[in-house]
């Protein structure tokens, strides 16, 4: 049977603690940003729905944090746009710097 790797070519890299520990933070990062930025959504949409509802009271000042809510979530969508295109942290193969 022909095999389709060749498993002799080159050593696998060397795990250590370090290196773990490095990815495990990685990790808690990329979620606490994501949590961050769905929290960032969900209050600017309760901050239009809070305009919403005042709307009858104050017609002028709910237009105004209307239009900031929308300013600001497109500001956050255009930032979050630039991050991912530019690659934001560099999360490549933990075993490229292995001597940390």
């Amino acid at each position: 049977m022909k095999q389709t790797f060749d498993f002799e070519r080159f050593t696998p890299p060397v795990l250590n603690e370090n290196i773990l520990r490095r990815e495990l933070e990685k990790r808690t990062e990329r979620r606490r940003t994501v949590l961050l930025a769905v929290a960032g959504a969900l209050f600017e949409v309760v901050f239009i729905l809070l305009g919403l509802l005042c709307w009858n009271t104050v017609p002028a000042l709910t237009l105004v944090g209307i239009g900031l809510a929308v300013a600001s979530m497109m500001g956050s969508g255009v930032i979050a746009i630039v991050y991912t295109q530019k690659g934001g942290a560099s999360y490549g193969p933990v075993y490229e710097n292995s001597n940390i």
